[in-house]
C-alpha cells in the first residue's frame, strides 16, 4: 500500500519530532537528509505488506499475543508483525468497542494497493496507549487506525527496526530484543499491568471463613501472588566471585509429557512477566522432578553459579528454638506463602545471571527462582523484616512458613 504525499501539517510535523521520526517519510531510524526515499528518487512510503484478506508473504510475518491497556482497562490482542508496514495500525472496530481516544490528521493520508488501486484514507490516529508484548516488554505506542484488519494490531517496520526483536519463526515466539529494550522497555512493569493475560474476575470462596477475616480476602489473592512485584529493599542480589569463570550447563532431555509441561511453564511465566527471553552468555539446564501428587515440579541446575555465588550469610531459625514461644499456645493459624519465592525480584541488572536453557529457547528470571544458593537468606530476611514486631509474641517463622499461635481464642480474635 502507498501513503499519499502532501505537505505536514503542524501537529503532524510535532509529532515526528517528537518521536524521532524522519520528517520525509515518516519513518525512523534515519533523519530526513539521509531518508532512502530521497535517495533512491521512490515513490512516498510503500505499506506492502498490509494487503487485506491476503495471506501472502506469510515468512515475514507472525502473530503475537499482547495486552493493550487503555482508561485503566486491558484489552488482550493478536498482533501481526509485518516487515512490509510501513506504520503501526489498529483496526478501527477495535477502537469503537474499547473506546480508546483518537486524534484527526490533519491531512488524511490516502492508502493505495501496490497496483494503483484506492483502498481506503487514514484520518485518525489514536493517543499514546500501552502495549505490553512477550511477558514484560511494555511501551508506549500510538496507531494508525484502519478499517477491516485481519487482527487487531498490525505492527510494522519502525516498530520492528525500533525494538529490533529476535523471532523464532518456526514457534511464533520473541525470543530477544535490542540493548534498547533492555534500558527501558523490559524494565519493571507498573502493577496495573503486570500480568499478560486479562484479569480473570478472581472469586475467593468466603463461606467457611469467618466474617471478622473477609476484608483481609485480597491478601490471599492467587492474581496477586503470580504477577510480578515491584522492586524493593530486599530484591535479591547475585554477586560473583571476581574472576571467577562462567560456568556451563548442559541441556536435559526432557520426555514428551515433560516437554508439554515445560512448554506450559514457559508460556504461563512470560505470560505473568516473572521471565523474559535472555541472549545471556549463562544458560543452566531446566528439567522436572516428580512430586508426591504426581505432578512435575521445575528445576534449574543453579549447582555451576551457585560455586561463583558470594553467600549471603543471614541466618535461618533454628528449629529447635522455633518451637519454644508456642509451647502454652492453644489456638493455631497456619500460613503457607504462595509463590513464596516470586514474591521478591532479582535485582535489576542480575537478571542475566538467572538464565536458562530449554529445547524451546534461552530465558532468565526477573523473580527469585528456586535454586538459588542465596534464596533462604533473602527470603527469611524479607519475612523477618515484615513480621518483625511480632516475632516470637505471637508469630513464629520459617521462610515461607507462618505460625500464628495464642493461648485463648479470645485472644486471638481481640474480643477480650
Amino acid at each position: 500500500m502507498q501513503l499519499g504525499k502532501t505537505k505536514l501539517s503542524k501537529e503532524e510535523r510535532e509529532h515526528r519530532m517528537r518521536s524521532g521520526l524522519c520528517m520525509y517519510c515518516g519513518g525512523s531510524g534515519h533523519f530526513a537528509k539521509t531518508c532512502p526515499v530521497l535517495v533512491k528518487g521512490a515513490c512516498p512510503p510503500v505499506m506492502s505488506g498490509l494487503l487485506v484478506g491476503s495471506q501472502n508473504s506469510k515468512g515475514s510475518r507472525s502473530v503475537l499475543p499482547c495486552m493493550l491497556y487503555t482508561n485503566a482497562k486491558q484489552f488482550p490482542v493478536d498482533a501481526l508483525l509485518d516487515s512490509g508496514c510501513e506504520q503501526s495500525l489498529i483496526d478501527t472496530e477495535r477502537v469503537r468497542q474499547w473506546g480508546i481516544p483518537t486524534t484527526r490528521l490533519s491531512t488524511p493520508l490516502a492508502v493505495a494497493a501496490l497496483d494503483g488501486r484506492s483502498l481506503t484514507t487514514i484520518t485518525h490516529r489514536t493517543v499514546p496507549v500501552k502495549l505490553r508484548v512477550s511477558g514484560n516488554h511494555v511501551e508506549e505506542i500510538e496507531f494508525f487506525v484502519f478499517p477491516s484488519l485481519q487482527t487487531a494490531v498490525v505492527l510494522g517496520h519502525p516498530w520492528l527496526l525500533r525494538h529490533n526483536p529476535q523471532v523464532n519463526w518456526e514457534t511464533g515466539r520473541v525470543e530477544g530484543w535490542s540493548p534498547r529494550c533492555s534500558q527501558s522497555c523490559l524494565g519493571a512493569a507498573p502493577p496495573n499491568i503486570s500480568a499478560f493475560r486479562p484479569p480473570s474476575a478472581e472469586k475467593i470462596d468466603l463461606s467457611n471463613v469467618p466474617q471478622e477475616y473477609h476484608d483481609l480476602a485480597q491478601v490471599f489473592s492467587k492474581d496477586r501472588a503470580t504477577s510480578l512485584p515491584p522492586h524493593r529493599p530486599f530484591d535479591c542480589s547475585i554477586e560473583l566471585l571476581p574472576g571467577a569463570p562462567l560456568p556451563s550447563s548442559r541441556l536435559y532431555h526432557l520426555s514428551r509429557p515433560e516437554q508439554e509441561s515445560m512448554e506450559t511453564y514457559i508460556q504461563e511465566s512470560l505470560a505473568a512477566g516473572l521471565i523474559r527471553p535472555s541472549s545471556s552468555p549463562l544458560g543452566a539446564g531446566f528439567f522436572f522432578v516428580p512430586k508426591k501428587e504426581g505432578t512435575l515440579r521445575p528445576c534449574i541446575d543453579y549447582r555451576g553459579l551457585n560455586q561463583i555465588t558470594v553467600k549471603n550469610k543471614y541466618p535461618l531459625p533454628l528449629l529447635s528454638s522455633t518451637f519454644e514461644p508456642v509451647q502454652n499456645a492453644r489456638v493455631f493459624s497456619r500460613l503457607d506463602l504462595r509463590n513464596a519465592y516470586h514474591l521478591v525480584r532479582i535485582r535489576q541488572g542480575d537478571e542475566w545471571k538467572t538464565a536458562f536453557k530449554t529445547p524451546i529457547g534461552h530465558y532468565e528470571y526477573l523473580v527469585m527462582p528456586f535454586g538459588l544458593t542465596n534464596a533462604p537468606a533473602v527470603f527469611q530476611a524479607l519475612v523477618n523484616s515484615v513480621l518483625g514486631d511480632f516475632l516470637n509474641k505471637f508469630v513464629t517463622v520459617y521462610l515461607d512458613d507462618i505460625l500464628i499461635f495464642f493461648r485463648g481464642l479470645c485472644t486471638a480474635c481481640g474480643t477480650c
